[in-house]
């Protein structure tokens, strides 16, 4: 009775483990198999967990940043402010970054009479010795990023002058209340002594809300 019992209790014990019968080698090779590494270091994700992760490192100005600095010969940080040039009567008010956000300036009041040669009577920035040589006789695109100051929407205008064998013309653009790119073309003649070339940033006339800005790049490739 009792050898019954262990016999029936030992052929169950058999059924139990006999169902599965992989040595203990093939388990570990099995973990270690590429399969498995690939789901270990880079597992599978919705589509919305992807998009979360950066949203909640980057602000929509970085983002923009990071837009426009591809291929980018140069980038203007405007809360920086150097080699700039302001006119008189213009307003220029800057706003440094806390906690970690990105820094910006507000320009306000304008001359609408402002010449866009020269160095242009705008916001005026001096662009470095090698971005004025490589830009000599190729096109260039100017890319902004800016938004209305306390308002839904402003008006402001850019332009690329040589200083010396033409400019672009003021270009006009319409911020509205959120940060985004504007951007701007232009042919650059072939440069002659060289003087320096300049960005002017332009904003509305008195009276008229003020645009912030933050970054603007310039892309050079050759004419289309």
């Amino acid at each position: 009775m009792t050898k019954g019992i262990l016999q029936i209790f030992f052929e169950k014990i058999q059924e139990v483990f006999g169902g599965e019968k992989v040595p203990s080698e093939h388990s570990s090779s099995k973990i270690n198999s590429p399969a498995s590494s690939i789901a270990i270091h880079s597992p599978k994700t919705t589509s919305s967990e992807v998009t979360e992760i950066p949203a909640k490192s980057f602000s929509l100005i970085e983002q923009l940043r990071t837009e426009i600095a591809q291929d980018a010969a140069y980038i203007y940080v405007f809360e920086t402010g150097g080699a700039t040039t302001i006119p008189a009567g213009m307003v220029c008010s800057s706003y440094g970054g806390k906690n970690g956000e990105d820094g910006y300036i507000t320009l306000a009041k304008g001359n609408p009479k402002a010449l866009s040669s020269g160095p242009t009577n705008g916001y005026s920035v001096r662009l470095p010795d090698q971005v004025e040589a490589a830009a000599s006789g190729h096109h260039v695109t100017v890319h902004v990023i800016a938004r209305a100051s306390g308002s839904d929407r402003s008006h402001f205008a850019v332009a690329y002058s040589t200083n010396e064998v033409g400019n672009s013309g003021w270009r006009k653009f319409i911020a509205g209340s959120e940060w985004s790119i504007h951007t701007m073309e232009y042919d650059v003649p072939v440069m002659k002594d060289g003087r320096g070339d300049f960005v002017g940033i332009l904003p509305d006339s008195e009276d008229n809300p003020g645009t912030e800005f933050c970054y603007f790049a310039i892309n050079i490739s050759e004419k289309k």
